[in-house]
């Protein structure tokens, strides 16, 4: 059996999702989720009732509730998921390279990206690739989504740290304290990611990161 989890906190986009793959494929939808609080007890009814041949994948959006602190808590629901052997494709608005670089990275963990721009049809091509095993990108996203591992491959693993850290909406300070360093060295840290990425300021930085 094909089941298919769907997290999203749009009610009619979900509908409308759930209503295409049921029609045009021989996938189910077994379960649907708003936020992260639903989602241990999705995965562990999903484990529970699994048999053999069965056949799990989410679709995940990447901002959804719970998390306020965070624009990309959906990361988290795809981390939970894939920890229970369950594969996600990240279906979202948010689709510059650096975000799919960060999705499908090892860090975040999904195995396909599709733009929400695009139709159902790409999802659901999508989410057949990745019950097969394999890795899904849109097609048109792939020329971004190597310029971005491109530019991530001029960062050290420290300022990627900074940077994905950034990305998630955390303030200097909070970044200096999660990653155990002082505020001057974030500091310096920032600057030089300024002039690798070629921004001049966290507003030009974070519009280049979504």
């Amino acid at each position: 059996m094909k089941k298919l989890i769907l997290i999203d906190d749009h009610k009619m986009l979900r509908k409308g999702i759930s209503s295409y793959i049921t029609e045009n494929s021989d996938w189910q939808i077994f379960a649907e989720a708003e936020g992260l609080e639903e989602l241990p007890q999705i995965i562990k009814n999903a484990n529970t009732s699994a048999t053999s041949g069965d056949k799990i994948v989410a679709v995940v959006d990447i901002q959804i509730k719970e998390n306020a602190d965070s624009s990309h808590n959906g990361f988290e629901a795809v981390k939970m998921l894939s920890a229970s052997g369950i594969p996600s494709v990240i279906f979202s608005s948010y689709d510059s390279g650096l975000i799919i670089e960060r999705a499908v990275g090892s860090e975040v963990g999904a195995k396909g990206f599709v733009s929400k721009l695009s139709d159902e049809k790409m999802l659901l091509d999508a989410v057949n690739t990745v019950a097969s095993g394999k890795t899904f990108i849109q097609p048109d996203l792939i020329t971004s989504f190597m310029e971005a591992q491109s530019l991530f491959s001029m960062l050290t693993k420290r300022e990627t740290q900074v940077v994905k850290l950034l990305q998630d909406g955390r303030t200097n300070e909070e970044i200096a304290e999660h990653l155990g360093i002082k505020l001057t060295t974030l500091e310096n840290y920032i600057s030089v990611i300024y002039d690798k990425i070629g921004c001049r300021d966290r507003n030009s930085l974070l519009e280049k990161l979504r």
